[in-house]
């Protein structure tokens, strides 16, 4: 079944919307904690971890208030976490220095961001932020993230919600042979793709794991 975004949606593509959100606390994507399904996706043998000889660089897109982004340089990764609303990313930043975590957060357009730093990402780290943009951008984003990450890269994304109906607002809904044709068609191929056991409960059933590479 093909994906029909709705016709009206917020003006997402603005920094002023998210920022709002933020304002008013009104960030019910926000789980208070790392990620269960992408933590139990660090640990998988076959997935790349830091050694003393090889730190990947991860990008987060999306990063909200960044608690995968902390876990991810809690664990070793040179990490670059994004976001559109400043709120967010200040919080992030005090956050990691109380931490005495070392990370870089951005405040910037996602789609900004080839401009800026090209393609040096080992991993992409994506959980809601292919649900939040505007679903007319999908497939721009898809492009974008093959702009930012090496050959042989990985984008790992918890795409999430994998409900029936549109939603007018974000999170927008996903659908899984949706994401497989947008990121195909940007260079990427699919290695892997599951219903994770470790989701949050609010989310169970409704998010699914995705790994594609980057062609050469």
């Amino acid at each position: 079944m093909k994906f029909h975004p709705p016709s009206t949606i917020p003006d997402v593509s603005s920094p002023q919307y998210w920022s709002a959100r933020y304002r008013s606390g009104d960030t019910p994507w926000d789980l208070g904690g790392e990620t269960p399904a992408l933590a139990a996706l660090l640990d998988r043998i076959d997935f790349p971890r830091p050694t003393e000889f090889y730190q990947p660089r991860v990008l987060v897109p999306g990063c909200g208030y960044g608690h995968d982004a902390l876990m991810l340089a809690q664990r070793g990764y040179r990490v670059t976490a994004v976001d559109f609303a400043p709120e967010p990313i200040e919080y992030l930043r005090q956050t990691a220095r109380l931490a005495e975590v070392k990370l870089e957060a951005l405040c910037c357009d996602i789609f900004d961001l080839p401009t800026l730093r090209g393609s040096v990402f080992d991993i992409v780290l994506e959980y809601t932020c292919y649900c939040a943009i505007d679903p007319k951008r999908r497939s721009e984003y898809a492009t974008t993230l093959a702009q930012l990450i090496v050959p042989n890269g990985i984008v790992a994304g918890l795409f999430f919600p994998l409900d029936d109906l549109p939603r007018s607002e974000p999170p927008f809904t996903v659908r899984e042979e949706e994401v497989r044709h947008q990121f195909e068609a940007a260079g990427f191929v699919l290695v892997d793709s599951w219903i994770p056991l470790e989701s949050h409960p609010a989310r169970a059933g409704r998010e699914r794991l995705m790994l594609f590479r980057k062609l050469l």
